[in-house]
């Protein structure tokens, strides 16, 4: 527990100090997704933010002038991090920018889903935007990556959700 308390100050003080260069932007923060995983960005969607925090990856894109965004997250095999202490860690970091807020939403149902050739169970939830009043559905899909497990976290506008879609994004990881 300790270690995960360490995890995620430190990710979060990295994500804090993005302004001072030691995070990627850009071409260089798509790069580290690779590290993650291999897949087709969605239409529309740009990469964010990237970093590498001592084998831990996270990555960030976002669709401009949407609230539209999806995050990576892999923590090293050795961490031993389960899906949840995953999740909390992207929340964690990601609450300290405010640019990358999560919508914590409630768990309306759970999934079976394959990605990477692994069948995994996804979770899909509505809550609401910043704002407190746009509904957004939140899909999180834990994973093994390249190098550890994973997880990614797609969350959009309610208006904005297209399945086909969604469907189409997580097949492409490879």
């Amino acid at each position: 527990m300790k270690r995960l308390i360490l995890f995620v100050l430190l990710l979060s003080t990295v994500l804090s100090t993005a302004a001072c260069g030691l995070v990627a932007t850009g071409e260089s923060a798509a790069e580290k997704a690779t590290q993650i995983a291999e897949f087709d960005v969605p239409a529309g969607y740009a990469a964010d933010f990237g970093m590498d925090l001592g084998g831990t990856v996270m990555v960030g894109y976002s669709k401009p002038d949407t609230a539209s965004h999806f995050f990576l997250i892999q923590a090293p095999e050795s961490s031993g991090m389960d899906r949840a202490q995953l999740e909390q860690a992207l929340r964690d970091a990601l609450a300290s920018n405010a640019d990358n807020e999560t919508v914590q939403a409630a768990e309306v149902e759970e999934i079976p889903m394959t990605i990477r050739g692994e069948e995994v169970t996804a979770t899909v939830g509505s809550g609401t935007g910043s704002d407190g009043a746009a509904a957004v559905r939140v899909l999180t899909v834990p994973f093994t990556g390249n190098g550890g497990p994973a997880l990614l976290m797609f969350q959009t506008a309610e208006a904005d959700w297209n399945q086909a879609e969604v469907d189409a994004f997580i097949a492409s990881f490879r």
